[in-house]
């Protein structure tokens, strides 16, 4: 699914470059037609980078999780500013003139008494550069948003489907009961973790998680499944009972492990499933601690 994440970005990108290329009325001198649309293609790319990377980073801060427009609009301004820089250097070294029609030839020779007014007026002809670049560059990162937007919606929709269903059917089992006393008896919890995101639940027990990217990966006996989710928050909501973290990207059930093995030195855990899964030396210590008698035991009962 990262993939088609990053298909998608290319693609917008692609379109936007070759918009504004084909809108450009009037090539630079000596310029081609194909000079012309790998610029605007190598321009918008570098905008697109930076836009992502600050969403990205953002999007981690507490209090800005899964909110996509705050974050969107604070990765736009933030981004606004490097962009400019690139694009002004950019354009510098292509020969291009920037900052209010100057470039490296028509700079005047600073002098001791006059260094500080230029640089004083090249600060001031940078930013009206960054307010001439903010239409062009606001409307790339609203059309770079598309994707996580509709990401978003879909997943919260499917939530609300699955919770509406099963407030509906539980109410429907209330009502078609003959018994008066179980007219009072609660609505059976609905659940309010990764489970609300899949369409259908998960087949089996759940035998290891692993992180992929922005997406998390459910393995059962029987099963697996992709989800955008992310890793740490799902840890959270697995009961502590049930299984443990074994490696910032691993989490593994107690049941699902049948025993242990070093290779090169690295400590792996082996699932009745037949998939290893990695022990990092953070966890070490609690994995031995849990699964070191069990798991040879097991391993030994098992072949």
């Amino acid at each position: 699914m990262i993939r088609s994440y990053i298909a998608q970005v290319t693609f917008l990108c692609l379109a936007a470059a070759l918009l504004l290329a084909a809108s450009q009325a009037m090539r630079p001198e000596g310029w081609t037609l194909a000079s012309l649309y790998g610029y605007w293609l190598i321009r918008v790319l570098i905008e697109a980078a930076l836009f992502v990377a600050f969403f990205e980073f953002i999007d981690r801060v507490p209090g800005l999780k899964s909110r996509i427009w705050p974050v969107a609009a604070i990765a736009a301004v933030v981004s606004l500013f490097p962009f400019a820089l690139s694009i002004t250097a950019l354009d510098l070294i292509l020969g291009l003139p920037e900052l209010d029609g100057l470039n490296a030839s028509a700079l005047p020779a600073a002098s001791s008494t006059g260094t500080t007014a230029t640089g004083i007026s090249h600060i001031g002809s940078f930013f009206r550069e960054v307010v001439y670049l903010s239409d062009n560059h606001l409307a790339l990162c609203l059309l770079l948003t598309a994707p996580k937007l509709f990401v978003f919606s879909a997943n919260s929709q499917t939530g609300t489907n699955a919770v509406s269903q099963v407030q509906s059917d539980t109410a429907e089992t209330a009502i078609s009961t003959e018994k008066p006393e179980l007219q009072d008896t609660p609505l059976a919890p609905v659940d309010t973790g990764y489970g609300r995101h899949l369409e259908t639940p998960l087949e089996g027990d759940l035998l290891r998680v692993e992180a992929q990217e922005h997406y998390v990966r459910l393995v059962s006996e029987t099963d697996s499944r992709m989800l955008l989710y992310r890793f740490n928050d799902i840890v959270a909501e697995l009961p502590d009972n049930d299984g443990m973290q074994v490696h910032r990207s691993h989490w593994v059930a107690y049941e699902a492990v049948v025993g242990h093995s070093r290779e090169n030195g690295r400590l792996w855990l082996d699932l009745k499933d037949g998939s290893k899964v990695p022990v990092s030396r953070k966890y070490a210590d609690d994995v031995d601690a849990r699964f070191g008698k069990e798991a040879t035991t097991q391993k030994k009962a098992v072949n």
